[in-house]
């Protein structure tokens, strides 16, 4: 888990760390896969765009907008013009099965209406009173995700989490409200604690050591204090840890890109990355729209225009094209069905 203030340079350090993931865990008999988590409300992953498969839910439509801060405005661009590749999932199963891919740089955007995550948490080993449904928080979402993954597989490659913002995941203040958020922080714990051995790694990153909740603190091994705040001196200022190796404040004065990575026996300092920069200075902003209706009378309709749809030339699972000729445009181009465009 890695905390530090706005402006610390986190997100540019889960790209770097994303980078490496990637090169240097990629080699004979070895693989891995990086997911990193999609949000509607922020595009950090953009630097990595030209290189970036990006999962989304095959039941929603979807819209993606580059805001700009000038006189500009914003406008539609097709994702499929910006990144390497457009993939469709039904459930996170059918996303870990045939969608995430070892080597490959993966942003996943959780599916809001929650299909087939009831299923997932059916078949695993924990037992809790609670349900997932259409209806809940979608960042409840991603626990379903990561349970999927570590005990439903695929197991011959290894697959890491780079979950920015954690706190909106597994935030501290969850209760035993109408949606089971309570319940659901300790199916994280418990997947979270089980994850290492059938070779998933969650990384973290957030504001505040509070943010995020403390179930799933006491099962942090690795941690990283960002420039900008005093990284801890003593056991009792960090929830979960026995021993804390350094004595003296190393990351309050540290500049924008530098920070202090420890465990409970040693420490590395200081350890740094260099920027990444965007291909635009706009932000990008994804919307998915439902398709699947809540009103039953008009699912036959819906049923048959996806059928017409499924039929069409038009529809495919991905596309890939050249990185060298991503192009940050206005497209006219509109995808029809689950899985086209």
């Amino acid at each position: 888990m890695a905390i530090g203030p706005p402006g610390a340079g986190k997100s540019t350090h889960a790209l770097e760390w994303s980078t490496r993931l990637l090169e240097v865990n990629n080699r004979p008999g070895m693989s891995e896969a990086v997911v990193w988590r999609g949000s509607t409300s922020r595009s950090e992953w953009v630097p990595l765009a030209p290189w970036a498969t990006v999962c989304l839910p095959a039941s929603c439509g979807v819209e993606a907008r580059l805001e700009s801060t000038n006189s500009a405005g914003s406008r539609s661009v097709a994702l499929e013009d910006v990144v390497r590749e457009v993939r469709y999932y039904e459930d996170p199963r059918d996303l870990f099965e045939n969608h995430v891919q070892p080597g490959k740089f993966h942003v996943v955007y959780p599916d809001p209406q929650m299909r087939g995550c009831q299923e997932v948490y059916e078949d695993c080993p924990y037992e809790y009173e609670l349900e997932f449904s259409d209806g809940d928080p979608v960042q409840h979402w991603w626990t379903a995700a990561v349970l999927a993954r570590v005990h439903s597989g695929p197991y011959h490659f290894f697959v890491s989490f780079i979950i920015d913002e954690i706190g909106d995941v597994i935030p501290q203040e969850a209760s035993k409200d109408a949606y089971s958020s309570y319940e659901k922080i300790l199916l994280f714990r418990d997947t979270y604690a089980d994850a290492r051995k059938f070779g998933v790694s969650v990384f973290g990153y957030g504001h505040s050591d509070v943010d995020f909740h403390e179930k799933v603190k006491r099962k942090v091994r690795w941690r990283i204090t960002m420039n900008g705040t005093a990284n801890p001196t003593r056991a009792s200022q960090v929830v979960g840890v026995g021993n804390v190796p350094m004595n003296t404040d190393l990351t309050s004065h540290l500049k924008t890109g530098k920070c202090v990575m420890w465990t409970e026996q040693r420490f590395c300092y200081p350890l740094a990355w260099g920027d990444i920069p965007k291909p635009t200075d706009e932000e990008l902003r994804v919307r998915l729209v439902p398709r699947v209706p809540k009103d039953p009378a008009d699912a036959d309709a819906a049923s048959r225009e996806d059928e017409r749809d499924a039929r069409s030339p038009a529809t495919t699972r991905g596309r890939v094209t050249d990185p060298r000729k991503r192009r940050w445009t206005t497209s006219r181009r509109r995808r029809t069905g689950v899985g086209g465009r």
